[in-house]
This record gives structure tokens, sequence and C-alpha cells, in this order.
């Protein structure tokens, strides 16, 4: 029963975007950013990838919306709580939306943690640009050649963190399912950070998108040892994932991390946001989706998207954070442990 749901959830986290909303068309609200200043709030540092992400996606958002500037603002903090928490208290006037990983609004709650102060259910989801397979990834120097060799360290595991993120729960699961020890060490600014003390062998690996690796394994600084996805990733067919290593008993505690790390980058916008600027932001960004121009220059970058309509994801975030209450004691140990 259980694996049921958590397959559909997951085949609805794949799914074709729906094709609109009843009651909120997009003609009702064409011209609303038309002229106006939208502001971008980037859940991480300015060299960070939910920042490149925003900063390829703006000037189509500037002309699909009619906005006379797409302003880019990085806040940094507590790995995407500082500008969810923010978010949370914005006037809902449409003007201010949120960019970053909807996997840390949805585990930091789960998890009990005093700095999510906010229902991530009550947010207004606007829709998703990408998700993308996760790894761990270590040293390129590393005595760890394979996930196996974790489990061989007679140590923790050190795993550098820049806070509680979507990363660091992730990595929490991962410890309790797959049977090892972890030793969180905060402190770090973002996924550049991190990088460098795994590469520089201050610590053991960290959890890092596919897109955001890519340069690190291909010199050879990096090497994936485990993929979290739902399968493995053809540029590495040997590295294997999370589930397929898990015990029985375990599998569907990795189901559940790695269906709430799908819902990714994601644009969401305070509650009660007007409803003719949920509208329009939803119409232009499924036209920058459709948009030619963009597609071909995600393609040059290197940079894949894997959109989800806002109203499609508003429902399916209110599902996944109900089932993912299994992960609430693992999440809540993981937090006491660093405190």
């Amino acid at each position: 029963m259980m694996k049921t749901r958590w397959k559909a959830l997951f085949v609805a986290l794949l799914a074709p975007a729906l094709a609109g909303v009843p009651g909120q068309a997009a003609s009702q609200s064409p011209d609303f950013y038309k002229d106006k200043v939208l502001n971008i709030i980037v859940a991480g540092g300015p060299s960070g990838g939910h920042t490149r992400y925003a900063r390829l996606i703006g000037p189509y958002l500037q002309k699909h919306t009619g906005a006379r500037e797409v302003r880019i603002t990085n806040m940094p903090g507590g790995g995407g709580l500082k500008a969810a928490n923010h978010m949370w208290r914005l006037k809902p006037d449409g003007m201010n939306v949120f960019f970053g990983n909807v996997a840390t609004l949805i585990l930091a709650p789960l998890a009990g943690s005093p700095g999510a102060q906010f229902d991530p259910g009550k947010f207004t989801f606007l829709g998703r640009a990408t998700s993308e397979p996760r790894f761990l990834t270590v040293g390129g120097k590393s005595q760890l050649k394979t996930f196996a060799d974790v489990k061989k360290l007679g140590r923790p595991f050190v795993y550098p963190s820049q806070g509680t993120d979507e990363d660091f729960y992730t990595m929490a699961v991962l410890a309790h399912a797959l049977g090892f020890k972890m030793k969180a060490v905060t402190g770090y600014e973002g996924n550049a950070d991190t990088a460098l003390a795994v590469i520089k062998g201050d610590g053991d690996g960290h959890i890092t998108g596919w897109s955001e690796a890519q340069g690190a394994i291909k010199a050879g600084d990096k090497r994936p040892i485990l993929t979290i996805a739902s399968q493995r990733h053809p540029d590495y067919p040997d590295v294997p994932t999370a589930e397929e290593i898990a015990p029985g008993d375990q599998k569907s505690l990795i189901r559940a991390i790695v269906n709430i790390n799908e819902t990714h980058r994601s644009y969401i916008a305070p509650p009660g946001t007007d409803p003719q600027a949920a509208a329009a932001f939803r119409a232009a960004l499924k036209a920058v989706m459709n948009d030619p121009a963009f597609i071909e220059e995600t393609k040059k970058g290197n940079r894949p998207v894997s959109y989800m309509e806002g109203a499609q994801q508003q429902h399916i975030v209110a599902e996944i954070t109900k089932a993912g209450a299994s992960l609430t004691p693992i999440l809540k140990g993981a937090v006491q442990e660093i405190q």
C-alpha cells in the first residue's frame, strides 16, 4: 500500500504540467506585471546553482510578463530557511517571489526545525523550473572508491554542511537507512564551499546536484559514489541508487526522501497571494518553459529543466508533506545532534 502510494506520487511529480487552473486563466490578468519591477528572491549565494538558474530564466520572465525589470536578490542562510521565512511575512501582492529548493521547505518543518517559521503547504506555488538527480560525491583523492567503503570507514562519515538544508536532511536519512554514522560539520556558506572542503579532504563527501557536480567530476576533483534518484543516471551507470542498496525494510524511507527532493528548484509566493498575480506568473513561467530560445539556451548551457505547473505542484506538495511524516523521528534526531 505504501509502495503504491509513493509510486503514484513519484509519477505525478514527473507528469506533464496541467493545462491550466480553472477560474484563473491567464487571460484574466495578462498585463499584471507590465512595466513593474518583479523581485526574485534567490535562496542562496550569488555563485550557487539557484542563482545561475534564476539568472538564466530572468530575461525570459521579463519577456513573458512584460515587467520593466526582473531583479535578482540573493538571500543565503539556513539552507534556504532565511529566504522562506522572509517570504512568509511579505505582502502577498505577487511582486516578490522566492526561487529555491522546495525540498528544504518541506523537510525543515517535518524535522521540527526552530528555523522554519512557516507552513510549507500554505505558500502559493507558482511552478517548478527544474529537478535533477542528486549525488553523494567524495574527493577525487579520497580512499572511498565506492559506497561500500563508507561502511568500512570505522568512524563517522564527515559531512560538511551549509546548514539544515535538504542535503543535510537527505544525508541523515541515508545514514539511518543504509547503516552508517555521520558527523555533520556546519558553518559552510554554500555548495561551492562544501565542495571545496571535500576536494581538499576536510570532509569525506557531500550531496550535490548533477549540473553542479559535472565540472569537478570531469576534472577528477570529485567522484560520485551514490545516486539519490529513482534510477541510475545514464552518465554514471555504475553508480547505484540509494534505494537499490537499502535493506528491504528501509526502502520506503529512501523513496520518501527521493520524492521530496524531486520538488527541487521552484518559484513560490507568500500565502494568499493575489490570484491575478499568481495566474499571471504561472502563465508567464509556462510560456518561458516553452520558449524555443530559452530551450536552446538551456541545452547550450547544459542546464536541464523539468517544468511542473504551479497548481499541480501545490497539490503534490500537500500530499508529500503528509506522506513524509515517517521521516520525522530521523530528521529531528539529526537536528538535535548538531544543536
